[in-house]
């Protein structure tokens, strides 16, 4: 038997969905009593994909979720794994995008970002082939008002240590950002910081720097290439910093989560 645990990161980005050629009518077990559960799910033995359908039980909108997995094959192996789903990211991204002639299209993808009460949603999980068995579980929900319902303590820790992640490395390259802007005889203070960021991306991975996410800082090096290509350099990166600092300002809430009792 092995056991993998995952992380799939999921801030803004929509989901793919698989086309199922074969749909399993099985229901899983029951899930433990929180916010959310994986009602069914449906097997693609042509992709080796399943696709669980997870509904939000709550009274709650949900920002992000861990399902814990068992897989069961034919030849009797199992594989136990999970997998971390977190959107939250997407709240700061509408946001940025208010009043932008980008605003109607991130909307009708997101909506207002939120997983809201009695709403279903497709996660779709690769499987090896000759899947005889597929359980999920939810067992960590973290809801858009700063709590949390979880029978995973791990992977409440998890989630908490992404989010706070995220913050930690966007507030570090904002300060090298900062740095570039600073000074005046550097006409391209956007490809300077862009330089400096990717070396510290290089130096954060040789040091496996815990309270670092290198997509979101690798994310902000494309940008910052993009600044320096326009005629208004300084201008357009004292915008981006602004856009920044909202960011953070919306996920910061979404890092401390006040665990709340099970509901029965």
């Amino acid at each position: 038997m092995t056991h993998r645990k995952s992380v799939f990161r999921c801030l803004v980005l929509p989901l793919l969905f698989s086309v199922c050629a074969f749909a399993s009518a099985q229901s899983l077990r029951a899930s433990p009593p929180i916010g959310a559960v994986v009602q069914t799910w449906h097997y693609d033995p042509l992709t080796n994909t399943v696709t669980a359908q997870v509904v939000n039980g709550s009274h709650k909108n949900i920002t992000g979720y861990n399902i814990s997995i068992k897989e069961t094959y034919a030849d009797g192996h199992v594989n136990k794994h999970e997998m971390l789903f977190d959107y939250v990211g997407r709240l700061s991204l509408i946001q940025e995008m208010q009043g932008t002639a980008d605003e109607a299209n991130i909307r009708k993808q997101f909506g207002d970002g939120l997983f809201h009460p009695g709403e279903t949603r497709n996660e779709v999980f690769g499987v090896q082939s000759d899947l005889k068995n597929f359980e999920a579980i939810v067992d960590v929900v973290a809801f858009a008002d700063q709590t949390a319902e979880a029978t995973n303590n791990e992977g409440l820790q998890r989630l908490l240590t992404h989010r706070r992640a995220t913050v930690a490395s966007t507030e570090a390259a904002d300060d090298i950002i900062k740095a570039a802007l600073a000074d005046p005889s550097d006409a391209d203070p956007a490809a300077t910081a862009a330089g400096k960021l990717q070396a510290q991306i290089a130096l954060w991975k040789a040091q496996h720097t815990t309270d670092f996410e290198s997509g979101e800082v690798q994310g902000m090096v494309a940008e910052l290439n993009g600044i320096s290509a326009r005629q208004d350099k300084r201008n357009a990166l004292q915008r981006y910093l602004a856009k920044r600092g909202a960011r953070v300002a919306t996920l910061l809430p979404h890092t401390k989560l006040a665990k709340t009792g099970e509901r029965q």
